[in-house]
């Protein structure tokens, strides 16, 4: 007698549907719906590929409960409906695919070329209907067509109100929404303060500001200022040993510019250049001292969070700080003629023989070419992007890893040839 399998725990753990047949010329169809901002994952805390009707099933009814507004569930009830109308003459199999939230769209879409990929391994597709809940999630078609041919193409409109009471029910989900609400409100609210607070400077403020909105926004620079602001914010955390290093920081660099701000008020009858190069000369010890106790806290930092193979990086950068505070005392006494041309030359050229035998003697620190025990803990991702699990082990003499995959919670083992590490990550 066979066994009975089990069920799964989780939705994205299932098996097919039914079993691909053994004629393997016969037409197999796949019905994806597409998830692009991962509202699934967000609300569900569920991870694609969400396979087989049952587990598609299951999750768009959990996601209907939490969010009944909320598109993706429609679609993935459609895909249902979908598979209800072929199962009984087609070989077909349905599934739903996740990306990533807005912010990060670049990750959404490789996320979903490597759940497809996976999915294709246990279902071999001929062709694919697409299901889409608009415009967002069907910009991922043509990463699909790269895999698998799409044969039919379904928008899953909800119905709603029509003319004013539709249009006024936009406008308030876009208004609730926090990634229009930032904009909607927040440009205004700031205009308003400047407006009451600065007076006669609001307009040179607001044009200031606008400026460097538009400069933002056309450079593509927010996810990068998002995630310099979430490592600042993270470093001052009170549960940290570092934290009073990070806080020396911050209070040696905001205590040399107002001393800088009080020099050039106080010194306004010197020559504007010698004004100038005073004070940055004045301030260099303290900016120096301040971006010591940064770097002294991040190698504290590393130890505590297991991250010692950057040890070489910082122990570079604590070094580095002294030799470019030295290059940049000599330029800035160069320019006020108090040192000749020819002893900054000299230094320039000692400065550059220091930092290249630095380099080499933080290269010991390096463990990008080699397997060893300061990489336990490394996070492990995909190449697209998709964390995979955490390195638990390594063996030094057959030079390997080994991760806990954090789906299956399988023990892995990945050669040191099969991986590359990457701004303390393990790619494969």
């Amino acid at each position: 007698m066979l066994k009975k399998t089990k069920k799964p725990k989780k939705p994205t753990k299932g098996k097919l549907t039914k079993k691909p047949k053994v004629d393997d010329n016969k037409e197999k169809i796949l019905i994806i719906a597409v998830d692009r901002d991962d509202d699934v994952g967000d609300k569900l805390s569920v991870s694609g590929p969400i396979i087989g009707v049952k587990n598609n099933l299951k999750v768009a009814t959990n996601f209907a409960i939490v969010d009944p507004e909320d598109s993706d569930a429609n679609c993935m009830f459609a895909a249902i409906k979908k598979y209800k109308e072929l199962e009984k003459d087609t070989d077909v199999e349905i599934v739903t695919l996740t990306g990533h939230s807005k912010e990060n769209l670049f990750f959404a879409d490789k996320n979903i070329a490597l759940q497809l990929r996976k999915v294709l391994e246990k279902y071999p597709a001929t062709a694919a209907i697409f299901l889409s809940d608009g415009a967002e999630d069907s910009q991922v078609m043509p990463i699909i067509q790269n895999y698998v041919p799409i044969i039919s193409i379904e928008t899953v409109i909800v119905r709603q109100a029509k003319g004013l009471e539709s249009t006024f029910y936009t406008i308030k989900k876009a208004l609730k929404d926090p990634f229009f609400a930032k904009t909607i409100y927040g440009i205004p609210a700031i205009i308003l303060l400047l407006l009451v607070f600065t007076k006669q400077y609001a307009l040179q403020i607001i044009a200031l500001l606008a400026g460097l909105y538009f400069l933002v926004k056309g450079f593509n620079l927010e996810l990068k200022i998002s995630d310099l602001f979430r490592s600042i914010s993270k470093r001052f955390n009170i549960h940290r040993i570092s934290l009073s290093f990070y806080l020396a920081f911050l209070f040696f660099l905001i205590f040399a510019i107002i001393k800088g701000v009080n020099l050039f008020v106080l010194n306004a009858e010197f020559d504007m250049v010698f004004r100038i190069v005073s004070i940055l000369r004045a301030i260099l010890l303290y900016i120096v001292i301040a971006f010591l106790a940064m770097v002294i806290g991040a190698i504290i930092d590393l130890f505590y969070f297991k991250k010692a193979y950057l040890l070489g990086r910082h122990i570079f950068s604590l070094f580095a700080i002294f030799i470019f505070a030295v290059l940049i005392d000599f330029a800035l006494q160069l320019i006020i003629s108090e040192i000749s041309f020819v002893l900054f030359i000299t230094t320039v050229i000692l400065a550059t023989i220091l930092l290249v035998l630095l380099s080499r003697f933080t290269s010991l620190f390096n463990v990008s070419s080699k397997v060893t025990e300061l990489l336990i803990s490394v996070p492990v991702f995909s190449k697209y992007g998709l964390f995979l699990g955490e390195v638990i082990g390594i063996d030094d003499d057959k030079q390997i890893i080994r991760y806990k995959d954090k789906t299956t919670h399988n023990i892995k083992t990945i050669s040191r040839k099969n991986f590359n590490l990457s701004n303390g990550r393990i790619i494969i």
